[in-house]
């Protein structure tokens, strides 16, 4: 079975195919929603029993505390000092990939 066509000189894919990637990534991203909803609701109720630590027979949570860390500001970095930028930056090669966007 071919996913792609070429149909009256335009490129087409396979419509059951389409339509099953756009319900994956939509059941994708309501778990998603819903998992992050579940974890802030976890982490709030930690917080506010001073617990630190939860073991269950399928999970391990750690309430992990604020801190506080350092990044550097490669945009600024570049617009100050060009020069230099460009003498330490690296290129690599990145795999080919896929951008699906559900509309």
């Amino acid at each position: 079975m071919d996913l792609i066509k070429f149909e009256n000189n335009v490129l087409v894919l396979d419509q059951e195919t389409s339509q099953k990637i756009a319900e994956f990534e939509k059941a994708i991203k309501d778990m998603q929603e819903k998992e992050k909803a579940l974890k802030e609701a976890i982490l709030n109720e930690m917080q506010a029993k001073n617990i630190v630590k939860i073991d269950t027979p399928e999970l391990s949570i750690t309430l992990v505390a604020e801190t506080y860390k350092e990044t550097f500001d490669t945009k600024l970095f570049k617009e100050q000092n060009p020069d230099l930028y460009d003498g330490y930056v690296k290129m690599s090669t990145v795999k080919p990939s896929l951008r699906l966007k559900v509309k």
